[in-house]
């Protein structure tokens, strides 16, 4: 792909993964889609009209063939993926399944259903690798990051240092000294309070430019560095939810998108436009609910389309998000592959 381009430019790092999607119990049907957190928003903000380049580490595999080729369906760039003997391209299961009462619900499995084996998980860049890829890469609007390392890390602080906005969203905090790190560097976290709940006892005023907790069903709440009082955003009611697997992607995807693309200081952003951002991302994974996987929506629907449909969600104050369209789903991947098959090729 032609890596020049005078679209605004999000750089991300952390989990890339392949999502095996399944409803129900069963083992197959499956379909293939490019997947994890940064999958997922950075394939999101191409869809939106971005240039999207992924930092991962990804073996020569068949899973990674099938990655790829759904990241190039929405015109992702390869630039900066390392495809070796030495990587690991994980794999997730995404199973789809209702529960006692008819509600969807969905869980991630990790271990291969064939044989109860551990499935492939993530391995970080190497931070020898770093000043390589800045080179390559020098400038974006905004760099991405979901998991704490040192490669990570780095990157945010070379892009911080060229100008980019620096977006961290950790899936815990486990690693203390590493994530007061990234809080270091970050200009806006944005994390689940399901995964760290004791966050407002650590951090009782904000510790970066902009703080986004999720709350689930409840919606969102966010502040400002300095202050320790949170502005709450109701989430949307959704007519008929499908699948709430990628809402928060989405989310951060829309926010991305809305405040970013000049490079503005996140200090030089009113609070009202934030807040803004954030209903438009609220939206967009309400939307995304009512179909099935984690990027089911853009298989289903034109991008002019959708942000119409969004932005009257938006202006209207729609309360209530109806389901759009059959919520079917679309893989742009062969279906036809067993899924034994692939679990067969995890190593070749």
């Amino acid at each position: 792909m032609n890596s020049m381009t005078r679209n605004p430019v999000c750089i991300g790092a952390g989990l890339v993964a392949l999502d095996v999607v399944i409803s129900g119990e069963v083992k197959i049907p499956a379909q293939f889609f490019a997947g994890g957190s940064c999958g997922n928003v950075l394939t999101i903000l191409s869809y939106l009209g971005w240039a999207s380049f992924p930092i991962a580490r990804l073996s020569n595999n068949v899973a990674a063939e099938m990655l790829v080729e759904d990241l190039r369906k929405w015109n992702v760039h390869e630039d900066l993926l390392s495809i070796t003997a030495d990587g690991s391209t994980p794999i997730i299961i995404h199973r789809i399944l209702k529960d006692k009462l008819g509600e969807a619900k969905h869980r991630f499995e990790f271990r291969n259903p064939e044989d109860g084996s551990y499935l492939p998980s993530y391995k970080p860049c190497l931070a020898r690798s770093v000043a390589d890829l800045v080179e390559k890469k020098p400038a974006p609007n905004v760099f991405y990051f979901d998991r704490i390392n040192r490669a990570s890390i780095d990157l945010a602080k070379a892009y911080k240092r060229n100008g980019a906005i620096i977006i961290f969203e950790p899936s815990s905090a486990k690693d203390e000294r590493g994530f007061d790190e990234c809080l270091q560097i970050a200009d806006v976290i944005k994390f689940s309070n399901d995964r760290i709940s004791t966050y407002d006892e650590l951090y009782p005023a904000g510790q970066v430019a902009l703080e986004i907790q999720t709350l689930g069903t409840e919606g969102l709440k966010f502040r400002r560095k300095g202050s320790p009082a949170w502005t709450s955003l109701h989430g949307y009611s959704i007519e008929n939810v499908v699948d709430s697997a990628g809402a928060g992607d989405w989310c951060t995807a829309g926010l991305i998108m809305n405040l970013f693309r000049n490079n503005r200081a996140i200090e030089n952003i009113e609070t009202i436009e934030i807040a803004a951002a954030l209903q438009f991302g609220q939206a967009l994974s309400a939307l995304n609910c009512t179909f099935e996987g984690a990027r089911g929506l853009m298989y289903n629907i034109a991008r002019s389309e959708l942000l119409l449909f969004v932005q009257h969600i938006v202006s209207s104050e729609m309360k209530k998000i109806p389901q759009k369209n059959k919520p079917t789903i679309h893989s742009t991947l062969s279906n036809s592959i067993k899924i034994s098959s692939l679990f067969a090729s995890i190593h070749r």
